[in-house]
């Protein structure tokens, strides 16, 4: 092997050296790179996930990338600001037959005129947004919880509703028949009482009318 022959190949070599640790180009825009970046995480892929990342946070990017396995992502609203951007982005996966979704932001950051996703500020988002999900989650549940109890009590009360109305009719029939004996009892001394307040009324009209004449 001549020289000539070595400093092709070893030029050749850097360039794909190259090509493979930067695995996108400068002309990409930055929710490209994000897709390349998420498909990448999604079968596991660290090399290329690494490729597409910040310099300082590529290390990062290791076995345990295992809860973005299968992962389905959406991204949203672009926005550049500078050597920076933010991409609103939605992971949905599926553990246990129970479907989750995850929002975050995707951060990239201008590397070399190159978008690079910054792993440590997207992964920071994503346990923000978590935590709060969480909080959500567990306020969904015991609103559920109450309503559940709700629901349970009023059917108790709708299964007594007859019973409460025949103890008040009981309870009304009981009173009206005492009313109808105290009043029996006591009907012929109101009918005097009655009579003898007519007669003192008269004798005061009476008097009234003398003493105008």
């Amino acid at each position: 092997m001549n020289k000539r022959q070595f400093n092709l190949k070893y030029v050749c070599g850097t360039i794909l050296l190259i090509t493979l640790i930067s695995g996108c180009y400068a002309d990409k825009p930055p929710q490209e790179i994000a897709q390349y970046f998420w498909d990448a995480m999604k079968v596991q892929d660290v090399e290329k996930a690494r490729s597409c990342s910040t310099v300082e946070t590529r290390n990062l990017i290791n076995t345990s990338i295992e809860q973005f396995r299968d992962v389905s992502v959406t991204l949203g609203k672009v926005l550049i600001d500078g050597e920076t951007t933010t991409i609103e982005t939605m992971l949905h996966t599926c553990k246990n037959g129970t479907e989750t979704t995850l929002p975050l932001f995707t951060i990239l950051k201008k590397e070399e005129r190159l978008w690079r996703v910054d792993y440590l500020q997207t992964k920071n988002t994503m346990k923000e947004d978590s935590s709060l999900s969480g909080i959500a989650r567990d306020l969904e549940e015991l609103g559920k919880k109450l309503s559940d109890r709700v629901d349970a009590t009023v059917g108790e009360i709708k299964q007594k509703i007859p019973e409460l109305q025949e103890k008040i009719k009981k309870l009304g029939e009981t009173a009206s028949k005492k009313i109808d004996e105290a009043w029996q009892k006591h009907a012929t001394e109101i009918k005097n009482e009655i009579e003898e307040l007519g007669k003192v009324l008269d004798d005061v009209l009476n008097k009234e009318e003398d003493s105008k004449k």
